[in-house]
C-alpha cells in the first residue's frame, strides 16, 4: 500500500509507522538539524567540538520519541559531536551505530546513501549550511533555507523515481 507524502509526514509527527513505497532507491531519507549548542556561546564561535546544550538534549530525545517507530535503518552524521549527539538517543533505541561523513562532502553522502540503503529509511543529521545543499543533490528542486538559529528543522524527502523530484516535506521537532 502506497500512502502520499502527507500521510508519511502525519505518521511521523505522530510517532506511527510508515507503510512501504517501492521502486525506489529509499523508501523515505530523513534530515533534522542538529539541536541547540549552549547558549553562552556565540553562533561563530562553534565549532566540531562543540556539545549540545541541556535544551539540545531534550530536542533530542523529543527527535528519538518522534522517530523510532518509523523504521530507520541507517543513521548518518557529520564529523561535529553535537550532529552524534543529536542522534544517539535514537540510535541507542534502535540499536544503530550512526555513520560518519565528512559535513561538506554532500556529494559523497548521497552516494552512499543510494549505494548502502537501497529500499530503506535513513536518518541524516545535519547543519543549516549543509542540509539546503543535500535537499538538492536529492533532487529537491526548490532552494530552502534555514536560519542558523533553528534547530528544530526537519525534512522528509520521498524518492518519486529518477524522472520526477523527490516530495519533500518541512517539519519542526
Amino acid at each position: 500500500m502506497r500512502r502520499s507524502s502527507k500521510g508519511l509526514a502525519v505518521l511521523l509527527t505522530a510517532g506511527g509507522s510508515i507503510f512501504p513505497l517501492t521502486g525506489f532507491s529509499q523508501e523515505a531519507i530523513i534530515i533534522a538539524r542538529h539541536s541547540d549548542p549552549p547558549p553562552v556561546l556565540r553562533i561563530d564561535e562553534i565549532r566540531d567540538d562543540t556539545p549540545l546544550s541541556e535544551s539540545g538534549r531534550q530536542r533530542a530525545m523529543m527527535l528519538a520519541g518522534r522517530l523510532k517507530d518509523s523504521g530507520i535503518s541507517a543513521i548518518y552524521v557529520s564529523e561535529a559531536l553535537r550532529t552524534a549527539q543529536t542522534a544517539e538517543p535514537l540510535a541507542q533505541l534502535l540499536g544503530l551505530q550512526s555513520q560518519v561523513h565528512l559535513g561538506d562532502d554532500v556529494e559523497g553522502l548521497v552516494k552512499r546513501l543510494h549505494s548502502d540503503n537501497q529500499g530503506k529509511r535513513v536518518l541524516v543529521v545535519g547543519h543549516w549550511s549543509t542540509i539546503p545543499a543535500i535537499l538538492k543533490a536529492l533532487g529537491h528542486p526548490q532552494d530552502v533555507a534555514i536560519e542558523r538559529s533553528a534547530y528544530d528543522n526537519l525534512f522528509i524527502v520521498v524518492p518519486q523515481g529518477e524522472q520526477a523530484p523527490p516530495t519533500v516535506v518541512r517539519l519542526h521537532y
